[in-house]
């Protein structure tokens, strides 16, 4: 029986679903209709808002999370300078907290305020005159390059450090000492990132050393 090409016509156009559905036995792909109805227009809206909903509080979820570790870290450095009592153990708490809580093993610390004859202080602690001028002339942290070359000599022993914290220890307006921190990726002390978690900790170093300078007299 010989079909013609209109009697093909008039029976898709009787039976618009079957050509849809046996696309698949002749190799033919269904167009797509451009043209959502007003409900499936809004189901989609839906679905990108509840998408972008998700990604927005599992974000919060996870700032939330890396807040609550940092702050358990700043507690944990706090508990060990609260326990000092003297210049050694004043460094060794501030070497277990860079080493232990913040994974920082590249530092240095130099003193720069005026301290007791009667106090024994490690010579590698106290700084020489060019730290001394370059240390107070830092009133805030910076992160970043360090271009003073006598704050970079302190860590030349040190391996290939690309990023740097200069970081003053100021008690009452006035810098006590300076500790500087290297880090090997130069992304890690950004530029104009904030300091504001870091000034706590120079300032929680600052004030037990003032204490201990001011128990020896």
């Amino acid at each position: 029986m010989n079909i013609s090409e209109q009697d093909v016509l008039a029976f898709l156009q009787a039976q618009p679903d079957w050509l849809n559905e046996h696309a698949a036995k002749f190799g033919l792909r269904p167009a797509e209709s451009k043209i959502l109805s007003f409900q499936q227009g809004n189901m989609l809206a839906l679905k990108r808002k509840t998408e972008k909903m998700a990604a927005q509080l599992e974000q919060i979820l996870a700032d939330a999370e890396a807040n609550r570790t940092l702050i358990t870290k700043i507690m944990n450095f706090n508990l060990r300078l609260l326990r000092v009592n003297n210049i050694t153990q004043w460094l060794e708490a501030i070497s277990q907290g860079l080493n232990g809580d913040f994974s920082l093993p590249y530092y240095v610390i130099r003193i720069i305020a005026e301290w007791p004859d009667k106090m024994n202080i490690p010579t590698d602690l106290l700084a020489g005159p060019e730290v001394r001028m370059a240390a107070s002339k830092l009133t805030a942290p910076v992160c970043g390059s360090l271009p003073v070359v006598a704050l970079a000599q302190l860590l030349d022993h040190k391996p290939q450090l690309e990023s740097f914290l200069q970081l003053p220890l100021r008690c009452n307006e006035k810098t006590l000492g300076v500790l500087i921190i290297g880090h090997e990726d130069a992304s890690h002390f950004r530029p104009q990132q904030s300091t504001e978690w870091v000034a706590v900790l120079a300032e929680s170093m600052a004030i037990v050393l003032a204490r201990i300078l001011d128990m020896a007299d």
